[in-house]
């Protein structure tokens, strides 16, 4: 997807979630530990196929970064 417009809110939601649990002083934040940290907040989501789903995409837009 290379037009933000397109990207649902729930997916930019999970993502500034997990950098938040992530940042902590003198620490850099990398692309992988946020990728692991989706996947495992999808994993981790039991019943709430919504978040599930916006994880998934999240992952499948931060990957497509690393190529």
């Amino acid at each position: 997807m290379s037009d933000d417009n397109q990207i649902p809110e729930a997916v930019y939601e999970v993502i500034a979630a997990v950098v938040v649990r992530l940042l902590r002083p003198d620490h850099s934040l990398t692309l992988h530990e946020i990728i692991r940290a989706l996947h495992a907040m999808g994993e981790t989501a039991g019943n709430k196929q919504s978040i599930r789903d916006a994880c998934a995409e999240a992952v499948r837009i931060l990957a497509s970064q690393l190529h």
